[in-house]
């Protein structure tokens, strides 16, 4: 999709303290031998039995996002919120918690919407609403947020995934509008389904919620099947990754070579190097990897979390493009070109 006359106004991070990853592996939690492929430096972890729920923090980004992006609740016509785990209560919509925090009554006309799209799921957001406000150039901006806590006993950050990936806590929230300092050039959506059972595995539906997640478990009862069903999952998920790329780079007019920095999902150091870097011949020194090694990967909320250190850390300016690259468990790849027109000279 191509977008004209959208831009990101406002945008922010909510990160708790980070954990030393030492202390992870000294203690058992974290394979050595995973820390020296991965070469993570910290987490962002909520301590455990304390600290926000994942809407509470979706509540204080998306409240500093609005008022960095200088909007009021009432200009707000439509609320999405992305998550990829458990937001705190059962049967219960996380959306309209953070829309009420954040827009209260003055957002009675905006839809509070969950959505669903695992960790791709704020650019799958940020894509939503880019169709919202075109469809009608009345209303003036939406509220994006996203916000997770991947904590235990029901899922184990440091091992619960395939190894080069660890979870962090965390949210982050931003605001599109008619104005702002970042022109949404582009944003498009690559899916394929037929890898929806990496996720899932072999493990039979149930009737309520509780088992502990364990994707190493699910990957390997579906990689027993998967060639046959499938064909190769790594040339499918690199050809997803590709395609998507490809796409909204062709949809904003850019080549690779225009892109100043690229904000991929915040993985292990091999894992990016081998499945997001090579493949498109780029230096690590274009990517946020630095920001991400700190952090872990923090559910959906990565693209906005780099984007967010990048603006405020100068490390991008007027003229520079940034393409921001999403992946979520169904399969999903959402990607989006933004090109930042001006220095937001944010003072909080």
């Amino acid at each position: 999709m191509r977008c004209d006359g959208l831009f990101l106004a406002g945008l922010a991070h909510r990160l708790p303290p980070a954990v030393d990853v030492a202390e992870a592996v000294a203690d058992g939690r974290y394979d050595p031998s995973d820390l020296a492929s991965d070469e993570y430096a910290a987490i962002t972890a909520v301590p455990a039995g304390t600290g926000e729920a994942p809407p509470e923090m979706a509540v204080a980004a998306g409240r500093a996002a609005l008022r960095r992006a200088g909007r009021s609740p009432s200009e707000v016509a439509l609320l999405l919120h992305a998550s990829a785990w458990f937001q705190g209560i059962d049967y219960w919509p996380a959306a309209s918690y953070v829309h009420r925090e954040v827009l209260g009554e003055d957002g009675r006309h905006a839809p509070a919407l969950d959505v669903q799209q695992m960790c791709a799921g704020a650019l799958g957001a940020l894509e939503l609403a880019a169709s919202y406000l075109t469809a009608d150039p009345s209303r003036r901006c939406a509220l994006v947020t996203t916000a997770d806590r991947f904590g235990g006993p029901g899922f184990d950050r440091w091992r619960a995934d395939l190894p080069g990936l660890v979870y962090g806590d965390g949210a982050a929230a931003a605001v599109l509008g008619q104005e702002g300092f970042a022109r949404l050039l582009s944003v498009s959506t690559v899916v394929d389904t037929a890898l929806e059972g990496l996720y899932r595995g072999d493990e039979p539906f149930a009737v309520h919620p509780g088992r502990p997640v364990d994707v190493r478990a699910r990957r390997a009862a579906f990689a027993a099947r998967a060639r046959a069903l499938v064909g190769s999952v790594a040339d499918r998920t690199t050809s997803g990754l590709t395609e998507a790329v490809a796409r909204t780079l062709d949809e904003a007019g850019l080549k690779l070579d225009d892109i100043a920095r690229f904000v991929f999902p915040n993985v292990g150091l091999r894992v990016l190097r081998t499945r997001y870097a090579e493949p498109f011949g780029l230096d690590l020194s274009r990517t946020t990897w630095e920001w991400g090694r700190r952090t872990g990967h923090v559910g959906a909320a990565d693209q906005l979390t780099g984007l967010t250190h990048l603006v405020e850390s100068g490390l991008v300016g007027p003229g520079d493009r940034v393409l921001l690259v999403g992946i979520g468990a169904g399969f999903a790849w959402v990607c989006a070109a933004v090109e930042i027109t001006e220095n937001p000279g944010w003072d909080a």
